[in-house]
């Protein structure tokens, strides 16, 4: 079958599920017949050739789709299906996408180049700028805008003087600590140059996620929203329209366990609001599941798993 443009996140959240699963579970995964409804994706599963699992996947990401972000997303995913590339890449909260050259040709330049991080995930890295400049020989703090702002404290009574550093180019920092702090120390190194009014370029890279699926084409996955004070709200109201569509699926066909999946926008992982919004709604909405994970920033977590030997597969044969 042809791939269709966008593509539906539903099937990497899926995708990226089934490996989980496996990793955690040591049972293979059969994918049976798939169902996709507006913002709910549906599978039959069979497990190790014997047992069956539901899965419902949510996705979060439609409520905030924009139709140039849509536009943009199906535009790199060919590009990176025409370079043979099969990753989820997640696009930080906020951050434009390319839909033209040279952009797209940057971007699968970067998912080539791609690192793998030490937890498997792959560090998609984009060269930037950022730029400091100084607008006082006073005080010693620095005014930040762009992805380094929730940051600004590193710098304070490090500088000499009073800066303004642009980050607006960054999105997202990379995993490792010593890079964040090198960073850091750059930009504070770079604080020294300056005359007041003179404004000193830093190098650095934009460092986005993605995982390698292995086969079947690339997916983008993301929202245009960048972080913001409604979003939990908006959250949760997504969470429970989606929650109480897919409730007449639990009745449907018999199985050995259903899986509910959410996925979900998120720059790190670590910082992920899907869980929290989950546990702060009425636990009726999801009682019917076996298993509930969220996935986001390429990172499948677990919130519910039943204990050791309690699903058929989980037992010793």
């Amino acid at each position: 079958m042809a791939r269709v443009y966008p593509s539906d996140p539903g099937v990497a959240a899926l995708k990226l599920f089934q490996s989980w699963f496996g990793g955690h579970y040591a049972r293979s995964l059969a994918i049976g017949e798939t169902e996709s409804d507006d913002g709910l994706y549906s599978a039959a599963v069979t497990v190790g050739r014997r047992w069956t699992l539901s899965v419902t996947i949510l996705n979060t990401l439609l409520a905030g789709a924009t139709v140039q972000f849509e536009a943009a997303r199906a535009a790199i995913e060919r590009r990176l299906d025409a370079e043979g590339r099969s990753v989820a890449l997640w696009t930080p909260r906020g951050a434009p996408l390319p839909m033209a050259e040279p952009g797209l040709s940057e971007m699968a330049l970067a998912v080539a180049n791609a690192t793998t991080t030490e937890d498997a995930r792959l560090e998609v890295r984009r060269p930037i700028q950022l730029y400091l400049r100084r607008i006082d020989t006073t005080g010693s703090v620095v005014t930040v805008l762009g992805g380094l702002s929730g940051h600004w404290a590193q710098f304070t009574n490090r500088v000499p003087g009073s800066f303004q550093l642009n980050s607006g180019q960054l999105f997202r920092l990379p995993n490792s600590q010593e890079e964040r702090d090198d960073l850091a120390d750059r930009i504070v190194l770079a604080a020294g140059q300056p005359g007041v009014d003179d404004t000193e370029v830093i190098r650095t890279e934009d460092c986005w996620t993605a995982n390698d699926l292995g086969e079947d084409g690339s997916y983008v996955l993301g929202s245009p929203e960048p972080e913001n004070d409604e979003q939990s709200a908006a959250l949760r109201r997504t969470l429970r329209q989606l929650l109480k569509r897919a409730a007449p699926r639990l009745s449907a066909g018999s199985y050995d366990a259903r899986a509910l999946v959410v996925l979900g926008a998120a720059t790190y992982a670590e910082e992920e609001k899907l869980s929290w919004a989950l546990r702060g709604m009425d636990p009726s909405l999801y009682a019917g599941y076996d298993i509930l994970a969220v996935i986001a920033d390429g990172v499948v977590k677990p919130l519910l798993q039943p204990g050791r030997a309690t699903l058929p597969w989980d037992a010793p044969l």
